[in-house]
């Protein structure tokens, strides 16, 4: 924690900034261990003040026992009615603070309403997610621990399969499996499509019944020690495979294998996606991959950095990701693989 404060504390030196506003609860929980979640949009169990000198949390009182194991009492500041006049307060008189940096992507108005008049305001943009992308070795156990739920359920689907069932069967299976192995929740809600909801990336379980000869694709991940996973596959439940599921899994399975081999540490992340792009536009389906190549992984199913086109930044030695090709089709479905990977100094490991 020491470690990842010290970089933001680097970074308000250097602009002149006497305090950091940390809003964002994954942030907030990668900087403190405190909340990882808010329990719903509207609500807040509080936020972050990162000085050049320290760490404070501002919170209300029905979370001060679990404030107190993670700083001390005289870190903490419980607001009540009157809150951002007792905010507004703290921030100035008590802490000194005049110039507060905030995460522009994640700035209520009513923040900005409030504070505005009394502090000169300064956005940062993904000052913390940016050290994020960067996985230590504990973050990656983790990681690793929770991809392993989703494999071992995976090995388990093929003989699960039966001709009736719903997604939404399958999609519980499949919760159930991960809440007995130990894991906190679902990283997000299962996707579980048959036949032409699978052309939908991101389809929700239905009432939809299996049927012989169609095709399943479903994208799964859990929860574990807080760190999520997310893999996806797609199956051919029935006799033999169509020669549209033959042709185009093969060409997804290729396009990913061809994005992993690509990556290296240097190389600019937006060559990956147009690697594969460019491969399946020479087999004329280049319209059907409709969605970004993969994203990064941590405390959060999508973080930095994102597979697309428009990222010009570089891979890194530390970054989890995703490669997750697909090709989708309205008429009868859609195939996408998605692995998760390590950059090493030498490449990619699949996780």
């Amino acid at each position: 924690m020491q470690k990842r404060i010290k970089k933001i504390q680097d970074f308000l030196a250097q602009e002149k900034i006497d305090g950091l506003l940390v809003l964002n609860p994954s942030n907030r929980y990668y900087l403190s261990k405190f909340e990882l979640k808010d329990v719903q949009y509207n609500e807040s169990a509080g936020f972050l003040i990162v000085t050049l000198d320290d760490v404070y949390l501002f919170t209300d009182s029905r979370y001060f026992e679990e404030a107190r194991r993670y700083f001390e009492q005289d870190k903490i500041f419980i607001y009540a009615k009157d809150k951002f006049n007792y905010i507004r307060d703290r921030l100035k008189n008590k802490l000194k603070i005049s110039t507060l940096g905030f995460e522009y992507y994640y700035f209520p108005y009513e923040f900005y309403d409030h504070l505005s008049g009394s502090f000169d305001l300064v956005p940062t943009k993904y000052l913390i997610e940016k050290i994020r992308q960067i996985k230590d070795e504990r973050e990656l156990d983790k990681i690793i621990t929770s991809n392993k739920l989703v494999s071992e359920v995976f090995e388990l689907l093929p003989d699960y399969f039966q001709e009736g069932q719903t997604e939404q069967e399958l999609a519980w299976f499949i919760e159930k499996f991960f809440r007995e192995k130990g894991a906190l929740e679902l990283a997000f809600p299962s996707i579980v499509a048959f036949g032409q909801n699978a052309a939908k990336p991101h389809a929700l379980p239905s009432a939809r019944k299996l049927k012989k000869n169609e095709v399943i694709l479903i994208d799964i991940g859990c929860r574990f020690q807080d760190y999520c996973s997310d893999q996806t596959r797609t199956f051919w439940f029935g006799d033999k495979p169509s020669t549209d599921f033959t042709f185009n899994f093969n060409l997804v399975v290729k396009a990913q294998e061809k994005a992993i081999n690509f990556i290296q540490p240097g190389r600019e992340i937006r060559e990956a996606y147009f690697l594969v792009k460019d491969f399946f536009k020479s087999y004329g389906v280049d319209q059907y991959f409709t969605h970004a190549l993969g994203h990064g992984i941590g405390l959060d199913t999508h973080e930095l950095p994102s597979i697309t086109p428009k990222n010009e930044n570089k891979f890194e030695p530390g970054m989890v990701i995703t490669i997750e090709p697909g090709l989708y089709y309205p008429e009868w479905g859609g195939i996408r693989q998605e692995y998760m990977v390590l950059v090493t100094e030498k490449g990619a490991r699949i996780i």
